[in-house]
Order: structure tokens, then C-alpha cells, then sequence
């Protein structure tokens, strides 16, 4: 009876021990902050990019609004000490030309806006292994895309007091290839909400806004 007692006594003990130092494990070595199966999510706005806007729009006559953004992405494979994750890409952003111009009797008031809508897909490596950290994702990757462009012209010319619709012939092609390539990092305060910040070349130079995994 003693030998059991004992014997179940050992057991317990290396239970118990086996319990807290994989715990321990868990806590020295956490899960990174995105990884294979996970998924993670990014909403903002980006700042400047390699098409601006439209038809001189570094007049003083023409507006830009930031670029809205969102995309998406899960981890799909293991690549060297880091994850690939695949998934896709949504933005828009308009530009507006407001301005008006008189010629003896002659008056053409200007009101144009074009907007840009680029869907696409997104690949990138997420460096993991190097990065002791649950909270901290950093990687790097590229978009290919398609921009679809709008335009909507109310252009118009006044002669003699006469108003009438005015077409300015600025119509743009509708539609284009788009592309990005972008570093970034994403900071979560909480298990599923962080930040994130991206910087790159393409649809917009700073991309920054709220991220979300799951």
C-alpha cells in the first residue's frame, strides 16, 4: 500500500511539474504574432502614391482625397524562418477639379471628379521566427491589381447669360493595371486589435490604420 501511495504520489509530483514548466515554455516562447491558419485584417487610409490624382493635379484647382484601404490576409505556408499569407486588397480615393474662368462674355465654371477603385490580391513574407514577440508582426510583399476609374463631368458655360452643359474632353481610359510593393508592421494591444503601418511604392507611400486578426 505504501509503495502505491508513493508511486502515485511520484505521478502526481511529475504531473505537476510537467504542467508548470510547459507553462513556463509557453510564456518564455509565445505563438508569433501571425502565423500559419491565422488571418489578419487592415483598415486606414494611405498618403500619396505614384498616381496622385488626375489632370494637373498639383493645381490649386484640383483636390485628392487619402486613399482608403483594406485588405486581407491568412498564413498558407511556412517559408524559412518566417509565413507567406495570401489574400486580398480593396481601395479608393478620388480627385475633383473645381474652377472657374471668364473670356469677355464668355464663362466656364469647372466641376470634374474621377475616381480610382483597385481590387486585387497581396502576398507577403512575415518574418516569425527572429521575432520574440506575440504582439509585433513584421513583413514585406506585393499587390497586383486592377484600377477601375470613374469620372463624372457638370462643367459648365455661360455666354450671354445663357447657361449650358460644357464637356471639357477630360475623360480618362477607364480602367488599368495597378501595383504595389510595401514593408510594414503590425502592433496588437489586445489578442485580436492592433495598429499597423506600411510603407512602399504604388497606390500610396504611407498607408497607416487599425488591424485585426483572428
Amino acid at each position: 500500500m505504501n509503495t502505491q501511495a508513493n508511486f502515485r504520489s511520484l505521478l502526481v509530483g511529475i504531473t505537476l511539474c510537467l504542467s508548470i514548466t510547459g507553462v513556463q515554455a509557453q510564456d518564455a516562447d509565445p505563438a508569433p504574432a501571425f502565423g500559419k491558419g491565422r488571418i489578419a485584417l487592415n483598415a486606414g487610409i494611405g498618403l500619396g502614391g505614384v498616381r496622385p490624382g488626375y489632370y494637373g493635379s498639383y493645381n490649386d484647382s484640383y483636390s485628392n482625397s487619402p486613399t482608403f484601404c483594406l485588405s486581407a490576409e491568412g498564413g498558407v505556408a511556412k517559408a524559412g524562418p518566417g509565413v507567406i499569407g495570401v489574400g486580398g486588397f480593396l481601395s479608393h480615393r478620388w480627385t475633383r477639379h473645381v474652377d472657374e474662368d471668364s473670356y469677355g462674355s464668355v464663362t466656364y465654371t469647372f466641376d470634374e471628379r474621377w475616381t480610382r477603385t483597385t481590387v486585387g490580391v497581396r502576398a507577403a513574407w512575415h518574418l516569425s521566427e527572429y521575432v520574440p514577440a506575440d504582439k509585433l508582426d513584421l513583413y514585406a510583399g506585393v499587390m497586383l491589381g486592377y484600377a477601375i476609374v470613374g469620372y463624372r463631368n457638370e462643367s459648365t458655360r455661360t455666354v450671354n447669360g445663357e447657361t449650358t452643359a460644357y464637356s471639357t474632353n477630360s475623360r480618362p481610359r477607364r480602367g488599368y493595371a495597378d501595383w504595389s510593393t510595401f514593408v510594414g508592421a503590425r502592433w496588437f494591444f489586445t489578442r485580436n486589435v492592433g495598429v499597423y503601418a506600411e510603407a512602399g511604392y504604388g497606390v500610396s507611400y504611407i498607408n497607416l490604420g487599425a488591424a485585426f486578426r483572428f
